[in-house]
């Protein structure tokens, strides 16, 4: 991927605006709710446009990026959109490092944090479709990063051959997906194993009762009737050769899969240019392909998720 620097091409001020707007739409405040007043001066100057401001009422010197992310950090407004955007669309941390002239390995960190507060606020609410498909996969993921001084723990330098059904323990963690044929909306999670202890909870929590679930063969799946919804599978088996099936004779190839297995191809695309995950921070990589799959689109809600910490969210 070529080194494409672009941020002197960029307004400073703009961008600010932009953080602002986003991060304090109801104007800037200090953390305990006072907010700046019209025509009130700035406490320190040194880092235009971000200015330091001391409320009058509680004494506490406070910015745009006070109990977030960015606090503490030198980036300039112009480097953190930048970066929000990077990390949205799946730039690799060295390439976007490289553009923007930081350091890769702080850029990280900061990718981590905002990775993982998108996770904690992913939707929780089920899927209203009346039609799901749920499939998992299995994701080579170990620990990249991590150092192995023990001989007989050596780091894998090739790709993970493991056969069958992938685990955590075996560095193939399970990714379990549900998808709504009429929302196209998502849920992911990473799993240690792709049980029916696992994945069945996993798909009562993410579907209404009624509603007609789509599944592969493996049986993991099959106390799903016990818990309200229809349950109709297509066996993938090898020498089977049934992707889609006509269960009601309409001639339409209702029950199938197609959709949750075109999804995977799409993630595995998102997470191919990382160029191997650590299996603690899959979770977070996976989040904001979830994310990115269901709103299509940058929201104000999508950027405060990342920005905001956990602690502190603008009034």
């Amino acid at each position: 991927m070529i080194i494409f620097p672009i941020q002197e091409l960029m307004d400073e001020q703009k961008c600010y605006d932009y953080l602002l707007k986003v991060l304090h739409p109801q104007g800037l405040k200090c953390p305990a709710g006072h907010a700046v007043r019209p025509g009130q001066k700035p406490h320190d100057r040194h880092r235009v446009p971000v200015f330091d401001y001391r409320c009058p009422e509680c004494g506490s010197v406070f910015n745009a990026f006070t109990h977030m992310v960015w606090r503490g950090s030198r980036y300039s407004c112009v480097q953190m959109v930048l970066i929000l955007r990077g990390i949205a669309q799946g730039a690799p941390t060295e390439h976007l490092a490289d553009e923007l002239g930081i350091d890769r390995s702080h850029l990280l960190e900061k990718r981590h944090e905002m990775q993982k507060l998108l996770e904690q606020r992913l939707p929780s609410s089920p899927l209203s479709d009346e039609v799901v498909e749920v499939d998992e996969m299995y994701q080579n993921a170990g620990e990249k990063g991590h150092k192995h001084e023990d001989p007989d723990d050596p780091p894998r330098r090739r790709a993970n051959h493991v056969k069958g059904h992938g685990t955590w323990d075996n560095d193939r963690p399970p990714v379990v997906g549900v998808i709504g044929r009429e929302s196209g909306q998502v849920r992911l999670h990473v799993c240690h194993h792709s049980d029916r202890k696992t994945l069945v909870p996993f798909v009562v929590a993410n579907t209404l009762p009624g509603c007609t679930v789509n599944t592969d063969e493996w049986a993991a799946y099959n106390p799903l009737p016990e818990t309200g919804r229809t349950h109709v599978q297509v066996c993938h088996s090898f020498g089977q050769g049934e992707w889609a099936r006509d269960d009601d004779g309409d001639g339409i190839r209702e029950v199938h899969t197609n959709s949750i297995e075109g999804f995977w191809t799409g993630l595995r695309n998102f997470l191919r240019p990382f160029r191997g995950v650590n299996k603690e921070h899959l979770s977070h990589y996976i989040a904001v392909h979830e994310w990115a799959s269901n709103l299509k689109h940058v929201t104000d809600d999508f950027l405060r998720a990342m920005m905001c910490c956990s602690t502190f969210q603008p009034t």
